[in-house]
């Protein structure tokens, strides 16, 4: 009878330990992903708005031309904590417009034009324009 009761009191130790292993692996993947991509960039830029800069060409992403406008820094962040400039993440293709469109709060479309919302920023996608902005409404 005693070695009945530590066999199970074992396989419930066993168990109990195979969840916890299981899901705690799960909740890290799913941490990792909600805030980075395959690439360890973040989904979200970080933005600093300045009005008196004007709309200026970034490089070509997805088929798309992207441009910034009155944002004086754009940049996503790494893993590592260390800014990755918008620059180099398109053209590295660290990033993608489907993954701006998964993330974004919030998706308006008017005719031809999505507009994908975010805390402190949008971006405006035509067929092959996407323009970076700070809120406009």
């Amino acid at each position: 009878m005693k070695k009945k009761n530590i066999l199970i009191i074992l396989v419930v130790i066993i168990i109990v330990v195979s969840v916890f292993f299981s899901v705690s692996h799960l909740g890290i993947n799913w941490l990792f992903s909600s805030q980075y991509n395959e690439n360890g960039v973040s989904h979200f830029l970080v933005v600093t708005i300045d009005k008196n800069q004007p709309k200026k060409f970034i490089g070509e992403l997805d088929n798309h031309r992207i441009y910034v406008e009155n944002l004086k820094e754009t940049n996503f962040r790494n893993i590592n904590a260390e800014n990755v400039p918008i620059k180099e993440a398109i053209e590295k293709k660290l990033v993608s417009i489907e993954e701006w469109k998964k993330y974004a709060y919030k998706i308006e479309k008017n005719g031809e034009e999505e507009v994908l919302k975010y805390d402190r920023y949008e971006i405006t996608c035509t067929y092959d324009d996407c323009i970076i902005r700070p809120l406009t409404k």
